[in-house]
């Protein structure tokens, strides 16, 4: 999942490729022609996350923490811009690398949630 919309991401379920489609103002390559059912007939959009989701995702991590950090991060994610002072507040306390590692498996699950939701095995796509 990924969350700047001006860059979607499309799966590819004939090659088992993930496809960058982008203005060709940002990449210097021409985008995905969605008009073209032939050349797009196998690809699928990749949701992004939301805010929201995104939100939920550090409410998350915040819960599994020790009693004392758990509250420092649900402290800073009800208070304004969550976002900027959540990731501050995992850096001061310095469980970074613990946040990044929480939030690509929970990116993950959903991606497969996503693959599951629409009958697309992941075996299927990881052979390719």
């Amino acid at each position: 999942m990924h969350n700047d919309f001006e860059i979607n991401y499309v799966l590819d379920t004939n090659k088992g490729q993930v496809l960058m489609d982008a203005p060709e103002s940002l990449t210097g390559e021409p985008g995905i022609d969605w008009d073209d059912e032939d050349a797009t007939d196998n690809l699928l959009p990749i949701p992004q996350i939301t805010s929201n989701e995104a939100y939920d995702s550090m409410d998350r991590f915040a819960e599994k923490q020790e009693p004392a950090v758990a509250e420092k991060l649900i402290d800073v994610l009800n208070r304004r811009k969550p976002f900027r002072n959540f990731k501050e507040k995992v850096i001061q306390l310095g469980i970074e690398d613990e946040w990044y590692t929480f939030e690509q498996s929970d990116a993950k699950e959903a991606i497969f949630d996503w693959m599951n939701d629409l009958n697309i095995p992941y075996e299927k796509i990881n052979q390719k």
